[in-house]
């Protein structure tokens, strides 16, 4: 079994609906939330054993002028994150969060693949509000501190 047939099969699982891309090793999941619409996508890199799972808004366009505010902002919510992380694309803003497991000598469950998305859902829509309040001309630290608080050291 591939690590994309896994995937697919957590998806199953899960319930939820999702496209395989034809002759891609890649799952889109649109998600609709409480903090909008989502794209998640799993993709497995088969050779090196390894599956990503990128959650990414849809239709959430990052001015130039704001980019530099927006990397500040993720680079805040990265810190204490035990799984994963927030990166973005500094050229075009293109910005998302992602996450990741090696099981090179070992075999990937459909629990692991459920721990990705469910954490990756979950990073995202804790932090997009903070994420448009930036959007919107808000300082990164303090759109952070309304989400995490004044100290930013929290274990999750």
């Amino acid at each position: 079994m591939t690590l994309t047939d896994t995937a697919e099969q957590c998806l199953q699982s899960m319930g939820l609906p999702y496209v395989r891309i034809p002759d891609m090793p890649v799952i889109n999941l649109p998600v609709e939330g409480a903090t909008g619409k989502l794209n998640l996508y799993i993709h497995s890199h088969e050779q090196n054993r390894r599956l990503f799972v990128y959650s990414r808004p849809q239709d959430l366009p990052v001015p130039q002028k704001r980019i530099s505010a927006l990397a500040e902002f993720l680079t805040r919510a990265n810190f204490g994150l035990p799984l994963g992380n927030f990166e973005i694309d500094i050229n075009d803003g293109e910005f998302n969060f992602k996450n990741s497991i090696d099981v090179n000598g070992g075999e990937l469950s459909v629990d692991m693949v459920k721990t990705l998305i469910v954490f990756s859902l979950e990073c995202i829509n804790r932090y997009l509000p903070g994420i448009r309040a930036v959007l919107a001309g808000e300082a990164a630290k303090s759109a952070i501190e309304a989400i995490d608080g004044p100290t930013q050291v929290v274990i999750r």
